[in-house]
């Protein structure tokens, strides 16, 4: 079967999904030559359009073709794949060894890290009471019940501060890099990248007549044809199927496109059920703020502010609302005596 380029596959499949029909996807290419090119107007016109029926009559001829050899029980996908993924057990067996190898070591490390914390706290310890008993005094009640409420004070911050930054992995691009793909994130739009290996083929020779890809509103599936899918579930939020698209990059990865129904919000993960990200950790790009409407801007704006004053022990906007609130208050009431209150 000929050769052709597959580069713009997915971007083709996604206009093609956008138009009612088949024919009806011809006439916008065909329109947009017309209008915007002399490919059927110019000089070249009558040339371009023999070469035009002669695509056509060679598509036609390896389409009887296919149609012939599927009908003798051969199939060239099948027969193509197999030469493709023959090395691909051996090589998967290679990286499980080398990943069991990594966590061993990293499990190790874990382990000689917690064993030197401990004694660094014991000898600390120990230092502390020898120090305590050259001086020939034990600390009185009130100072071991002054340290405790500290302590406590302290134990409460920290508890605070920690719910404060939230939870999760710390974002990579704004996204994260997990077992089976990666991705990252805009407010508007996210990408996920799916290396050839994760889908069982080999790098340079990932192409798309090989793939299953099934984007919808709420779910996304992804694979080789007839294998089980790398990927297969809910989207964490509802995306637009129309403006979605896939291509493949130099045969060796799949490149995703999803754009957000909800454009203000972060995406904690792509798929229900797969790790999450530290959204309160995201980092907005301040070059594309300009792009954003206004309560869009208004909103990002707020958040990078609030994460800068965070870092500098500030008060955040809310905060720094509620301090100014407190201080017109006191103001207003002078007869009143505020020094013995406390201010979170």
């Amino acid at each position: 079967m000929a050769q052709y380029d597959d580069r713009f596959d997915g971007a083709l499949y996604g206009m093609l999904q956008a138009h009612g029909s088949d024919m009806d996807f011809l006439n916008t290419v065909f329109g947009f030559m017309q209008r915007k090119t002399g490919c059927f107007s110019g000089p070249e016109a009558e040339k371009n359009f023999q070469t035009l029926i002669n695509t056509f009559t060679v598509q036609l001829g390896e389409l009887k073709k296919a149609r012939q050899k599927k009908a003798q029980g051969v199939d060239e996908d099948d027969e193509e794949l197999p030469q493709i993924m023959s090395e691909k057990v051996k090589k998967d067996l290679e990286e499980e060894k080398k990943r069991k190898e990594e966590a061993a070591k990293q499990a190790e490390a874990r382990k000689k890290e917690v064993a030197a914390r401990q004694a660094e706290k014991k000898a600390k310890e120990e230092a502390e009471k020898a120090k305590a008993d050259q001086n020939g005094a034990e600390p009185k009640k009130e100072e071991k019940v002054e340290e405790k409420k500290e302590k406590k004070e302290g134990d409460d911050k920290e508890e605070e501060e920690e719910e404060e930054e939230g939870t999760g992995l710390k974002p990579v691009e704004n996204g994260a890099v997990l077992e089976k793909y990666s991705w990252s994130q805009q407010l508007g739009e996210l990408v996920v990248v799916i290396d050839a290996e994760k889908l069982g083929m080999q790098k340079g020779q990932l192409k798309a007549k090989f793939l299953d890809v099934d984007i919808k509103k709420k779910a996304l599936k992804v694979g080789v044809k007839g294998k089980t899918p790398i990927v297969d579930g809910e989207l964490h939020q509802a995306v637009k199927m129309e403006n979605c698209f896939w291509t493949i990059e130099d045969g060796s990865k799949l490149v995703l496109t999803l754009e957000k129904v909800n454009q203000m919000e972060w995406w904690k993960c792509v798929m229900v059920g797969d790790e999450e990200i530290n959204t309160r950790k995201v980092e907005p790009e301040n070059s594309s703020l300009s792009d954003l409407d206004g309560d869009t801007r208004q909103t990002v704006e707020k958040m990078m502010y609030d994460q800068r004053q965070k870092a500098a022990g500030l008060p955040t906007s809310d905060e720094q609302k509620k301090q100014d609130m407190m201080k017109k208050f006191m103001e207003q009431h002078p007869e009143m005596d505020f020094s013995k209150c406390k201010f979170n």
